[in-house]
């Protein structure tokens, strides 16, 4: 019974089938410790992030995303807050 449980879960898991990206963001405009909070909390909102790490030293945000995911929408959760988004790098997870 267990394994059954288990490979059931396994099956319904959309990470075991597709591959994550790393995707770094520059973000223009943070300029203290609340703007990371605020564009962290909109990356991790939007559907489909797994991951999201916003930092005002280097004005980045890195975020982990499934392999076929719309990139468009990490720049519009951006752009939301009143910040600028721009897609620095995409590389895929190992």
């Amino acid at each position: 019974m267990k394994l059954v449980l288990f490979l059931a879960l396994s099956l319904c898991s959309a990470s075991s089938w597709a591959a994550n990206v790393l995707v770094t963001l520059d973000v223009k405009g943070m300029t203290c410790p609340l703007c990371v909070t605020v564009v962290n909390k909109a990356l991790r909102k939007t559907d489909g992030v797994i991951k999201a790490k916003a930092s005002l030293k280097t004005e980045q945000a890195i975020v982990t995303v499934p392999e076929d995911f719309n990139l468009d929408s990490l720049l519009k959760a951006v752009d939301e807050t009143g910040y600028k988004g721009s897609i620095n790098k995409v590389e895929k997870q190992s």
